[in-house]
């Protein structure tokens, strides 16, 4: 029995009380899967093409999920022509097959490889767990041959953690609108995905050494996401429990698939054709059905083939994917400039590798798959992540292969020159990859990339990292050999403490520090870009003190080691004459602690901070006729702002709670934003009960001293 929309409830086809979107497109009925023993001569037919470069397994997964077997059988025979699509790419060539329909639930996962949020991503360096997997992928290369083939690898613990990285991708992938929820659900519900998504085969190597083989998402991965929401009703935890359930399999068991899996799988794919078959036959179109229905497949090109422009093999995939994929729509690549970057460097890295400008330990620490122990282990650098951040510019920046780096990131990048300011851009979210999880890394972030460490004598001169089991005593000697006037420690240092000066907030010029009048947070008396601050800063015993005395503290993390500051200058100062190198001591005789960037930016230059400061005072003056207003203390500034922030803060989430009670708890935004301010109001809770004072009414009896008091 054949059904018009005139025979449907509600408006075009749509249900009355369920608030969807009008159906703009019937579901069209699906074929139940096919046995794999029929899968055979399509399978023989692709590999038997001279365009492509799979193996038996890569095979299997490009024919196993096709809807129409026979017609994929076709588009790819080899005789008596060729009907592979050509994708040109940087280097080569990759071949794909021609648009063919696919089932949503066999072997096709979304993508997880891109990291189109890879700025994000927490490291193995990073001292926070790390609710996200970082997968490493590389190309397949074929055993027998010694060949790399059109196969992506991707190394993991078990299912389990596979199983992760998908839900990383799909909980990213659905929280990138700014509203917090994928945009093309919707269109899936009304018309099912009319755009061919592009897939990559890729082989998953667990770590008890067993293998499955998938297709992931290239091009597309919104529409899939999309159409697993759809599925499951926009909810996108179902969602992801949906799609592991389907495509993985059991998380519990170890290595992969086993063929009854494979098998059961089929059977759930040919129970839901069948169904979804026989309710579009009935006079009402369900909710249950219009979802099921055009969800059940979907339009795919699959890459199946690989070749340098010299004919041969085409070494890197990964390249190529990412060339191929930038080429398809305008905004295919990172979703942000940092992950734009972050994907870039890590290609650079690659090439480095291959070229032989880096060792395979240095490109493993650079990769992130290492913790600090194992970089120590490794290069024998101390096991503290700001080494991490110096092996970055270490391999960036330093030696004779220096030249070759600028080169690759200029070639990748697209960049005529490469200058400082373009290198840092590109090397912050990598050399500060350890760091993500810092609360407002953003800020250091945009510093590093504002030039960041790059002076003259870190860039592209000779200099070592000094290896060393103690950091304190390798940070010790650093300064030692740089009091000296050793040059290459100059620049270690240089590194090392300018890395810490910008992680802890003591250089943010970005845009962000302005000049001031008054010592103060986000303030410095003159402008000065990180590189120029940096210089100043190396060039005396002062600054090299400070810079020590940074790193120090930074790596020490305790409250009770704090960075001290240090003259840079012979000058007098109050009547007494002070020196370059000598410390800095308040009235009371006691060294000065290093707050903020002022204090770093004033004693950089003291005869410049000072110039500086009366001629913006005499300006700001003149624009007050005259008159001034007393600076407000410190502590009570830094009090008023306190308290406005927790009224301002606490009046919002009353007024949204308020809206809460008619448009329902999303006002309050994503799941993982509200969680970020419960962390944020804990930990200022905790600095409160930490350093407030005690309650004065509360009477603390200690009995060791009354019993001392007895005794005597």
């Amino acid at each position: 029995m054949t059904s018009s929309f005139d025979d449907f409830d509600g408006l075009d086809g749509q249900e009355p009380d369920e608030g969807l979107p009008p159906l703009l497109r019937r579901p069209e009925p699906v074929a139940d899967p096919l046995p794999v023993t029929k899968l055979r001569s399509a399978r023989r037919e692709l590999l038997a093409n001279p365009d492509a470069s799979l193996d038996e397994a890569a095979a299997n997964a490009v024919t196993s999920g096709a809807v129409d077997p026979e017609r994929l059988q076709a588009l790819v025979a080899g005789m008596p022509i060729n009907l592979l699509t050509a994708k040109p790419v940087v280097g080569g060539m990759l071949y794909a097959t021609p648009s063919h329909y696919r089932y949503l639930d066999l072997d096709v996962l979304p993508d997880f490889i891109n990291q189109r949020w890879a700025d994000q991503l927490h490291t193995a360096m990073d001292v926070a767990p790390s609710t996200s997997v970082v997968p490493a992928y590389e190309t397949v290369t074929d055993p027998k041959t010694g060949k790399p083939i059109a196969v992506f690898t991707v190394r993991m613990r078990d299912r389990k953690e596979l199983a992760e990285a998908v839900a990383e991708s799909m909980r990213k992938t659905y929280g990138a609108h700014p509203k917090g929820e994928n945009i093309y659900t919707s269109s899936v519900l009304q018309q099912g995905v009319k755009e061919p998504l592009t897939l990559f085969v890729m082989r998953v190597v667990f770590d008890d050494s067993a293998e499955d083989t998938f297709l992931v998402a290239g091009d597309g991965n919104s529409r899939l996401v999309s159409m697993w929401l759809a599925r499951t009703g926009g909810d996108i935890e179902e969602a992801i429990s949906a799609c592991t359930a389907s495509v993985i399999g059991s998380t519990e068991r170890s290595g992969g698939r086993s063929r009854a899996e494979q098998a059961a799988m089929r059977r759930r794919v040919g129970v839901l054709t069948a169904r979804t078959r026989k309710n579009l036959a009935a006079p009402t179109l369900t909710e249950a059905t219009r979802r099921e229905g055009h969800t059940l497949a979907f339009p795919a090109t699959v890459v199946v083939g690989a070749r340098a422009d010299g004919g041969g093999p085409l070494a890197d995939l990964v390249a190529a994917r990412d060339d191929l994929l930038a080429t398809l729509h305008v905004r295919v690549t990172a979703w942000t400039l940092g992950a734009q970057n972050t994907q870039g460097m890590q290609r650079v890295y690659r090439h480095a590798l291959r070229e032989g400008l880096i060792t395979a330990d240095v490109h493993r620490v650079l990769s992130g798959t290492v913790g600090t122990q194992a970089m120590h282990e490794l290069l024998g650098v101390p096991a503290h992540r700001l080494w991490s951040a110096a092996v970055h510019q270490h391999a960036v920046l330093a030696g004779p292969d220096a030249d070759s780096m600028n080169l690759l990131i200029k070639q990748e990048f697209g960049m005529r020159r490469a200058a400082r300011q373009q290198i840092s851009e590109r090397l912050a979210p990598m050399a500060l990859s350890a760091y993500r999880s810092k609360e407002g890394i953003e800020q250091p972030l945009r510093a590093f990339g504002n030039g960041g460490t790059i002076t003259d004598r870190v860039w592209k001169q000779p200099w070592e990292l000094t290896k060393g089991d103690d950091a304190f005593g390798v940070l010790d000697d650093i300064l030692k050999r740089a009091l000296t006037g050793e040059e290459d420690a100059v620049a270690e240092l240089t590194v090392l403490g300018g890395t810490a000066a910008i992680l802890d907030g003591y250089i943010t010029r970005d845009r962000g520090s302005k000049e001031g009048t008054d010592r103060d947070s986000y303030k410095a008396p003159f402008r000065a870009t990180p590189v120029k601050l940096l210089a100043l800063l190396s060039k005396t015993v002062g600054g090299l003190k400070m810079l020590h005395s940074i790193a120090v503290a930074h790596v020490a993390a305790d409250p009770a080691v704090l960075p001290k500051l240090f003259h840079t200058q012979h000058r007098e100062v109050g009547g007494v004459m002070v020196h370059d190198g000598e410390p800095m001591l308040d009235g009371t005789g006691v060294q000065e602690i290093l707050d903020y960037e002022w204090d770093l930016v004033h004693a950089a230059d003291p005869a410049h901070a000072l110039a500086t400061i009366v001629k913006n005072r005499a300006a700001a003056k003149a624009k007050m006729n005259g008159t001034s207003a007393e600076p407000e203390a410190e502590d009570a500034r830094q009090r008023r702002l306190l308290e406005q922030g927790i009224t301002s803060a606490a009046k919002a989430g009353r007024a949204l709670a308020r809206m809460s009670q008619k448009r329902g708890n999303q006002v309050f935004g994503v799941f993982g934003a509200v969680e970020a301010l419960r962390v944020q109001l804990g930990k200022l809770d905790g600095i409160l009960t930490k350093f407030g004072p005690a309650d004065p009414s509360i009477f603390v009896v200690d009995e060791d001293i009354d019993g001392d008091e007895e005794d005597e």
